[in-house]
């Protein structure tokens, strides 16, 4: 059988069927970390070299892992010597999905319907770069090649939006750029003189001075409802465990008083002051419309030389085997005890999670399709095993036709093949359950189903108008 040819995943007609019927379909991204700047300045791309490996610490993990120098992941080596040893890498990659993106990038992108090999790598690069050249090769190529009708980014609190705001002010944009709420270093508290540095810096974007509790959820609140002008409706945060500490106001009061004046809090302290941060989003977010997304246990930073040499976001996390659902559970209950439980979405890193998550899920419903959900399989479950797991998970446990299907999560312009990727395993799956008698063929619950997943329940879930052009879905 080819090597990604033009049905794989798809093994039987009605799998083939489903997918003719979606592939189509715009792509609406709700999570990813594309840099807005960078969208907004649209300035031409030169380099498949650097547009792959520029950055991406996905790639970077494998490259070390095959025995690469680190001037080759995030060194200065040159992107000569970048090229070839990823190319070599991906000799070694079998059954991983950075080999199998790579070449539906190629083939997608380039038209380039070739094995990537050490032997051919520069004069795929060559020619690759050729057609970034004459076609003049830009952020908003790639997304209008691939149908993308609206991009979610993550942003901070404290960031002055004005990229967000030159894309919604440019007429000849077809994918719609909005903003995502990501408060997380309101939170991180557990080192005072940075934690002061930050609020100091949040409390300049909101116009505001911050003494107390109360200062704090206001300045947050100018941003939120700041973030809600310019077309926001997610907030997003990064949990390594959730919290559910509870503590009363006049207690939190004397918690950001002990941080002001340096003094680093104890970790329940610190665990309240997150778990009061987190309610105050909730709150903002019912009160607004918006959905509340909760990412939960990715483990940072786990080599230290790696961090000291590079930072943050340098391929140095794993996922976390800590419990998660009773504080969890805790902390839903508490929202919905007092009428201020948003539209939430639940990610775990670890897959032996998403079976309690998907249980967890079921007892927050009612009143909307879908109140609570289970995201989508979230960074190391990105692959065909983690994502045909956690379909399984969703459907058995779950209200499957609710999900809102697929995200990049990625900082890289060139992901878009992986929803493609992702539903051509939805439509293997559905086909299977029809070949085998357990999911009947009848397009109410086949065609519309797959379109709801692939597309139909992310553009509307969310609350956010798609571009025209999309709406026509």
């Amino acid at each position: 059988m080819q090597f990604l040819g033009d049905d794989f995943f798809l093994s039987n007609e009605p799998a083939k069927r489903l997918y003719a019927s979606i592939a189509g379909l715009p792509i609406f991204d709700y999570h990813c970390h594309l840099s807005p700047a960078v969208i907004a300045a649209d300035e031409p791309f030169k380099d498949l070299a650097e547009l792959w490996l520029a950055g991406d610490h996905y790639k970077w993990r494998l490259m070390r892992a095959n025995g690469a120098d680190e001037s080759l992941c995030s060194g200065k080596a040159s992107w000569d010597e970048k090229f070839a040893a990823f190319a070599a890498t991906l000799l070694q990659a079998a059954g991983n999905p950075i080999q199998q993106w790579s070449h539906l990038e190629l083939k997608r992108f380039y038209g380039i319907d070739e094995v990537l090999t050490p032997s051919n790598a520069a004069d795929i690069r060559k020619r690759a770069n050729a057609v970034i050249r004459d076609r003049g090769d830009r952020p908003s190529t790639y997304m209008d090649m691939m149908k993308v009708a609206v991009v979610c980014t993550t942003d901070d609190p404290i960031d002055d939006l004005a990229a967000h705001a030159a894309i919604a002010a440019d007429p000849g944009r077809r994918t719609r750029v909005l903003p995502t709420f990501r408060p997380d270093k309101a939170g991180a508290c557990d080192d005072p003189a940075a934690w002061n540095a930050y609020v100091d810096a949040l409390g300049a974007a909101a116009d505001t001075d911050i003494a107390s509790w109360q200062d704090l959820a206001v300045a947050l609140g100018r941003r939120h409802e700041r973030f809600h002008e310019l077309g926001c409706r997610l907030s997003d945060h990064a949990l390594l465990v959730p919290v559910a500490e509870f503590a009363s106001d006049e207690k939190l009061d004397r918690i950001v008083a002990g941080l002001r004046s340096g003094r680093a809090p104890a970790p329940t302290d610190a665990d309240a002051l997150r778990t009061a941060l987190l309610r105050e989003s909730a709150r903002l977010n019912h009160e607004r419309g918006w959905a509340m997304q909760l990412h939960i246990g990715a483990l940072r930073n786990t080599c230290g030389s790696l961090f000291r040499r590079y930072g943050p976001d340098g391929g140095g996390d794993c996922m976390t085997d800590r419990p998660i659902i009773e504080p969890l559970a805790a902390f839903l209950d508490s929202l919905d005890r007092d009428g201020i439980l948003p539209k939430t979405i639940l990610y775990s890193l670890d897959p032996a999670k998403n079976d309690a998550l998907a249980a967890l899920a079921g007892c927050f419903q009612g009143g909307e399709p879908g109140k609570v959900l289970v995201g989508a399989a979230w960074w190391f479950e990105d692959q065909e095993d983690g994502m045909t797991r956690h379909m399984a998970s969703l459907a058995s446990i779950g209200l499957f036709g609710r999900f809102l299907g697929m995200l990049t999560d990625s900082r890289s312009f060139l992901s878009y093949p992986r929803h493609e990727y992702w539903r051509r395993l939805l439509c293997g799956r559905l086909g299977a359950w029809i070949e085998s008698g357990l999911l009947p063929a009848e397009d109410a619950y086949s065609t519309e189903l797959a379109r709801a997943l692939a597309w139909g329940n992310a553009s509307t879930w969310f609350g956010l108008e798609p571009p025209a052009w999309a709406r026509k879905a």
